[in-house]
């Protein structure tokens, strides 16, 4: 029985450690752990809020980073505790009286915070080595979670200023569209190419720190997605327009390099966020959105727009 406490312990230690490496030093992504409590925590929000209640979405980002730190405290705080747990007797205060699990549960969560309390201490070998570990560890620990919180915030604001810049455009996919087709063609070509970088920019930010994707606003107007979907829209008239052969379009190059981001970040949201993305009916699977057709294209969309309780009148 000791022998499973410490190897259940030493698991969960291993799991949460390159969970919470890979996500706040490898900028590829979220560990599996911290992927899954971000999206099942967003999902429970969702079930709060709506069109018209969209206070929750001014707290969802902040809340799901609080949940996703939480864990991590309590499964490395857990596993250490159960390591602890494997001899009894071998953590005793200055009376050299073992401690109980309340203490040993006390124990561990000053070494991880690193206080240096000196009323209980280890007295074999191992554990005097495990404390200095998970001494050093709890420092890592909130340092590098300062940091990568910081870098969070740093990608949110990227984020709503590339929502602000198409809000400005219009509210509306043919307000957007006319507002480009009558801009001077060379500072018009230079806002395609600005929101393009923008966008690309966005999406590097999205895969180094997926939490940024529930970062949303109680404004439907500030939010990302809501933005994202009228200006594809736009651009789906102006790509059309381009086709026809209409006097005044904007340029095709452009405008393609500007549709290609977009489903590049579009695609990514789907392969990586497909718990937080409702699926609409009719929604059908898509492997490369250049060959998709345009109803496959707005269901995806959709999908976004109903991941913050949006529907799709809200575009036109």
């Amino acid at each position: 029985m000791d022998v499973l406490v410490l190897s259940i312990g030493l698991l969960l230690l291993i799991l949460i450690i390159y969970d919470f490496f890979f996500t706040t030093l490898s900028g590829s992504g979220a560990g599996f752990i911290s992927k899954n409590v971000a999206s099942l925590t967003y999902r429970a929000m969702r079930k709060f809020a709506g069109p018209t209640n969209r206070k929750t979405f001014e707290y969802s980002g902040m809340i799901v980073n609080l949940c996703v730190l939480f864990v991590w405290i309590v499964i490395v705080w857990a596993g250490l505790f159960l390591v602890y747990s494997y001899d009894p007797d071998a953590i005793t205060n200055s009376s050299s009286r073992p401690a109980n699990w309340v203490e040993r549960l006390y124990f561990t969560g000053y070494v991880l915070s690193t206080l240096g309390l000196g009323n209980f201490k280890p007295i074999t070998p191992f554990f005097e080595i495990m404390t200095g570990i998970f001494s050093f560890f709890g420092f890592i620990f909130f340092t590098s979670s300062m940091t990568y919180l910081i870098s969070v915030s740093s990608a949110v604001i990227r984020k709503r200023t590339l929502s602000r810049s198409i809000s400005t455009l219009g509210k509306k996919p043919s307000e957007i569209a006319d507002k480009l087709k009558n801009l001077q063609p060379s500072y018009r070509d230079q806002q395609i190419l600005s929101l393009q970088e923008q966008i690309t920019s966005h999406l590097v930010s999205h895969q180094a720190y997926p939490v940024v994707h529930f970062f949303s606003h109680q404004n439907p107007e500030n939010c990302f997605n809501l933005n994202f979907v009228r200006l594809d829209e736009a651009v789906t008239i102006l790509l059309k327009e381009d086709r026809e052969n209409i006097a005044g379009t904007t340029g095709k190059d452009e405008l393609q390099l500007l549709r290609s981001t977009m489903s590049d970040l579009l695609m990514h949201m789907k392969e990586n966020f497909s718990a937080s993305l409702p699926k609409p009916e009719g929604y059908t699977d898509v492997q490369d959105l250049e060959e998709a057709t345009l109803e496959q294209r707005r269901k995806l969309l959709l999908a976004m727009l109903k991941s913050e309780e949006f529907e799709w009148s809200y575009v036109k």
